[in-house]
């Protein structure tokens, strides 16, 4: 199992008590011993597609996926992870927030997609080649476990032109993700 966490300037230090593989990309200015630079773009979940896109053929079992500060959306973060340490994880995709808000199709009130009001339905079609009317049920914060068989379920190419929309540094765009992730990875 591995751990990977979008930093900007969070203090990690919550990372002592986890055992297991940990990955730190850093967005922020201290880059710390061992933590892996990126341009501070598209929040999180640019972080999540570059490392999906640069380990593609190496992810581990499980992958867990954290901004630097995951307790404002998961008080119980520490005990999620050492549980899946523990148990592993026996379904493709989980959501680890504590907040997880519906959404049917792809008509998002929650904030801030009001400032971003066609962009949601603009990536889903873009990436899926449809419009389609489901419930999806996102987790604030884009904090989540995941296998390698679920993230593999969609070839290399389709992570790689997820993270071009990032190429143009709207914000609106990693929340789309946020919204997405279960989709993208068949929940």
């Amino acid at each position: 199992m591995e751990l990977i966490v979008a930093r900007y300037n969070e203090d990690i230090a919550w990372l002592d008590s986890l055992r297991c593989v940990q990955t730190v990309y850093n967005k922020g200015e201290d880059s710390g011993n061992g933590y892996y630079p990126l341009p501070n773009i598209g929040r999180e979940s640019h972080t999540y597609l570059y490392h999906i896109c640069n380990n593609y053929n190496d992810l581990h079992g499980v992958t867990i996926f954290t901004q630097g500060d995951p307790f404002p959306h998961c008080h119980d973060f520490i005990a999620k992870v050492q549980l899946i340490i523990q148990d592993g994880l026996d379904e493709p995709f989980r959501n680890l927030s504590n907040w997880v808000l519906p959404i049917q199709g792809l008509s998002c009130t929650a904030w801030p997609h009001h400032c971003w009001p066609n962009l949601l339905p603009e990536v889903a079609h873009s990436l899926f080649g449809e419009d389609f009317n489901r419930p999806i049920w996102f987790g604030a914060g884009a904090i989540f476990a995941v296998t390698k068989e679920a993230i593999c379920s969609h070839p290399i190419d389709f992570y790689q032109k997820a993270q071009r929309f990032h190429d143009t540094n709207n914000d609106g765009y990693a929340h789309a993700f946020e919204r997405l992730w279960p989709t993208i990875f068949g929940e």
